[in-house]
């Protein structure tokens, strides 16, 4: 009896476990399909969510920050790689800017550097004596439209004026090889020159008979051209400029600088 039974669960158990074996197998088979399903969509999502290619983060031009791309390395799509290399050339070109950046900075500093080296040039250089006596007729033009008894003069007489003036500190200078400073040069002209253009002034008044003639001095002063003056308007000129002259020479006679 126990003989029977042992050979019925023989014989039943290995059908069971076929049966159940079948049923686990093909059970097996559907989990692993839609572990597989799970798989792709995970992928999907982590494609869409995490990069699976890890870039550094950049900060823009204005401060802002550009996030690392999210694409992969295969598999891409034909507007993903359009995207990828686009991303790519972005991040060259921002290397690249930084590098002209850095040297854009530098040129900058050494402009800086040469407007100051010019400027302390300029500050400790001599004037050329163009712009000497240039810088000299400005003054006196200045001293003299602050003096009341310089307005009996017209313009165009001040322009000349002042002109004559500085073809005489021209020759006094040069006579003497002088080279002076700022001050040195504005303290000449306030002591010597007013009184000399006072006399040309009233010399040009006697040997100019028309404002014509005013202007033809005027441009003589300015040019030292005497082409365009007619023998008898140079005579008279000279004849009223000498002791101007003369009594300029012998006050100069006494400087001394500094003042």
């Amino acid at each position: 009896m126990k003989t029977r039974k042992l050979l019925v669960v023989l014989i039943i158990v290995p059908i069971v476990l076929a049966i159940l074996g079948g049923g686990g197998y093909f059970a097996y088979n559907e989990m692993q399909g839609q572990h597989q399903e799970n798989l792709k969509d995970l992928e999907k999502f982590g494609f869409t969510v995490l990069p699976s290619n890890v870039h550094t983060e950049t900060t823009g031009e204005l401060g802002t920050k550009q996030l690392p791309a999210t694409f992969g390395q295969d598999k891409l799509t034909p507007t993903q790689k359009v995207i990828k290399g686009l991303m790519a050339d972005n991040e060259k070109l921002l290397e690249e800017q930084e590098v002209y950046k850095k040297r854009i900075e530098g040129l900058k500093a050494e402009i800086a550097a040469l407007e100051e080296y010019k400027k302390l040039n300029e500050h400790f250089a001599p004037l050329t004596i163009t712009e000497e006596v240039a810088a000299v007729e400005k003054q006196l033009k200045t001293l003299l439209i602050d003096m009341p008894d310089a307005r009996r003069f017209s313009n165009l007489q001040i322009e000349a004026m002042s002109a004559a003036a500085g073809n005489e500190y021209k020759k006094f200078i040069g006579g003497k090889r002088l080279i002076l400073s700022d001050s040195e040069r504005e303290a000449l002209v306030k002591t010597y020159m007013p009184e000399y253009s006072f006399c040309v002034g009233d010399g040009i008044e006697i040997a100019a008979n028309s404002p014509r003639e005013e202007r033809l001095i005027t441009q003589f002063f300015r040019k030292q051209d005497n082409s365009n003056l007619t023998s008898e308007l140079k005579t008279d000129l000279d004849t009223v400029i000498k002791p101007c002259q003369t009594a300029l020479y012998a006050r100069l006679d006494d400087y001394d600088k500094p003042f």
